[in-house]
């Protein structure tokens, strides 16, 4: 099973060091972790995100999902993989996480790359990750996006045209 949580941070200075604390309580299951905020010349924003890739012991992962939830001061959602076009994208307003994961196929990353490629304008920041997936090896991409929301959109809507992918996304409102 693939698992993704998202995490908003409200104040970075005040919750996260708990955040921190929690993570560190389950290091076991988490795979990959990014974490990123607002920050140029004129400000740095107090507001945080991290994206957590879980794996391992799914009760341990459970545990971890249920202790963030608790933590006053901070939004967790998780991303829930769908295959097709009948998951067609919701608008979103904040910030938005769109989660690909891609079967090991050599026709498939060309194909996704070149929709990526496409809407590059939109996507702030890209993770890619091995992954296994229904036993066989996968590639899981994390976008952050920003900018025109109808882009979006167009992005998720080609990627859901691809078979055999599947698609997340988490929203964090503004």
């Amino acid at each position: 099973m693939v698992r993704v949580i998202g995490i908003k941070i409200t104040d970075r200075l005040k919750e996260a060091g708990l955040v921190q604390k929690i993570l560190s309580e389950h290091a076991g299951v988490i795979s990959t972790r990014l974490g990123f905020h607002e920050l140029s010349d004129e400000v740095c924003s107090r507001e945080g995100f991290m994206v957590i890739h879980l794996a391992g012991d799914t009760d341990r992962c459970d545990m971890l999902a249920a202790k963030l939830k608790k933590t006053e001061g901070i939004t967790v959602r998780e991303m829930a993989f769908s295959h097709g076009l009948s998951d067609a994208p919701a608008g979103c307003e904040g910030v938005t996480l769109l989660g690909i994961l891609v079967p090991r196929r050599d026709d498939l990353g060309i194909h996704v790359q070149a929709i990526l490629t496409t809407y590059g304008c939109v996507i702030r920041t890209r993770l890619g990750v091995n992954e296994v997936y229904f036993g066989e090896s996968a590639g899981l991409i994390i976008l952050e996006m920003e900018g025109d929301r109808r882009q979006f959109v167009s992005l998720e809507n080609s990627l859901r045209e691809i078979e055999d992918i599947a698609i997340g996304r988490i929203c964090f409102p503004a």
